[in-house]
């Protein structure tokens, strides 16, 4: 663009020209000139005039913007970074928590093992036990036969539940099975009688012409030698209580061979 001239011209008014007066002075309004120079080949000058008061309202609306803008950039920033304290605070405990479950997970497993090697212990515990007190109670059964020898057997005509047993000299009365000699009395048809209590609710009695070599009080197991037959020909009468009532020894003794 080629220089131009900028000129202003100034109203022409001669009487406030000429006038000199200063309450004249404070009358006049004042202007602000804005020149917007035309990018035309002419080269025109626009003139414009703007109130000083408009030009303070504008000053206070761009201020508030600003000022609006501001609190509001520092409001979100301060969100923004309680925002991102809570997220990684968060985070934190996320990671805290997973740790914790892998801890108690790991711990779980431990239990478990525990768990299932005390169960297999409870339970082979409890088998052996099972079995031991199977085989209590088989040996306090009075299953056993009361000589140590064969013997030929009949029934008393006065108690078909008592068995009567020939025995030779020299062969040993013994007990059915364990249990606590309850009583050593003195019998007058066969000399002698033992009372075994077995502890199940079974009692068993033996009648023989021999000395016991056992007493009253004695704990006996199952084929304890109870007496020794002195002689010939001598007889035994046996007998089994259950629960106070006298029974078949046949139900329960066992005979081999």
């Amino acid at each position: 663009m080629s220089e131009e001239q900028i000129t202003t011209q100034e109203p022409q008014n001669t009487e406030n020209t000429k006038s000199t007066d200063p309450k004249k002075k404070k009358d006049r309004r004042d202007y602000h000139l804005m020149l917007f120079i035309d990018n035309k080949k002419d080269g025109g000058v626009h003139q414009m005039g703007i109130n000083r008061i408009l030009i303070e309202i504008i000053g206070i609306v761009i201020a508030v913007t600003l000022v609006i803008t501001i609190i509001g950039w520092t409001v979100n920033s301060h969100i923004r970074q309680n925002v991102t304290a809570e997220r990684d605070a968060l985070a934190a405990r996320v990671e805290e928590l997973s740790a914790q479950v892998d801890t108690l997970t790991a711990e779980n497993t431990t239990l478990a093992d525990k768990v299932t090697i005390l169960s297999n212990t409870v339970n082979t515990k409890v088998e052996h036990e099972t079995a031991a007190q199977e085989e209590s109670d088989a040996a306090h059964f009075p299953q056993g036969f009361p000589l140590s020898s064969s013997a030929s057997m009949t029934t008393s005509e006065d108690d078909p539940k008592c068995l009567i047993f020939s025995c030779s000299e020299g062969t040993s009365v013994i007990s059915a099975g364990d249990g606590v000699v309850l009583e050593v009395l003195p019998d007058t048809d066969y000399g002698y009688c033992i009372r075994i209590d077995h502890q199940n609710g079974y009692i068993s009695e033996y009648y023989l012409a021999a000395t016991p070599l056992i007493k009253e009080g004695d704990s006996v197991l199952q084929g304890a030698i109870l007496a020794l037959v002195e002689n010939k020909d001598s007889k035994l009468a046996y007998k089994i209580y259950q629960d106070g009532n006298q029974i078949d020894p046949m139900e329960v003794i066992k005979i081999d061979g």
